[in-house]
C-alpha cells in the first residue's frame, strides 16, 4: 500500500501486529520507482525468528531500526502482541519510537558514510512516498491498524 503523493514533514502513527514469521516495514520519503529500503527510508517490522535458525539478524535489521542503517537503541518488539510505532520526519530529523520509548534519533545530514547500495541517510530524499510492505513467510501475517499521518508543513 503506497500512498498517492508525496510528503516531507510529517508523524505517522499506527499499530501493527506480526505472526511469527512476519516481516514487514513503512517506507519513509520513497520516489516512485526505486526500493523503498535504500532509496528513501524503510523503519523495519519484522519478528526475529523470520529469520530461522540460520542466521543470527544485524540490529539494523530488527524491529525500530532504519532499514540497514541505524540500529534501535533496544528492542522492544512485542512478539504476536500489538506494537505501536510514532515516527516523525522533520528536515533531515528523524526519530522512531516503538511503544512509547525513542529507539532512533538521527540527523540525516550527519551520515554521510555509504550503506548498502551505495547511498548514505545524507543522501536520501526529505520529500516521497509513505507505503506499507508484506515479506513474510510461511504464513507469517502482518496486521496494521490505526494508522494516522499528520503533515508538519
Amino acid at each position: 500500500m503506497v500512498s498517492e503523493r508525496d510528503y516531507s514533514d510529517f508523524i505517522l502513527e499506527f499499530e501493527f501486529r506480526l505472526g511469527e514469521r512476519g516481516n514487514s516495514g513503512v517506507g519513509l520519503r520513497f520516489p516512485p520507482a526505486g526500493d523503498p529500503a535504500f532509496d528513501g527510508l524503510e523503519v523495519q517490522m519484522v519478528d526475529p525468528r523470520y529469520y530461522g535458525t540460520n542466521y543470527t539478524a544485524e540490529p539494523w535489521e530488527l524491529t525500530g531500526a532504519l532499514y540497514k542503517a541505524v540500529a534501535p537503541t533496544e528492542q522492544l518488539y512485542r512478539p504476536l502482541e500489538w506494537n505501536r510505532y510514532s515516527i516523525r520526519c522533520e528536515g533531515p530529523h528523524v526519530t522512531v519510537a516503538l511503544n512509547g520509548k525513542t529507539v532512533v534519533d538521527v540527523t540525516l545530514g550527519e551520515k554521510t558514510e555509504p550503506l548498502e547500495r551505495g547511498k548514505s541517510l545524507a543522501e536520501r530524499p526529505r520529500r516521497g512516498r509513505i507505503g506499507f510492505q508484506e515479506l513474510s513467510r510461511a504464513g507469517g501475517q502482518v496486521e496494521i491498524r490505526n494508522a494516522r499521518l499528520r503533515t508538519l508543513n
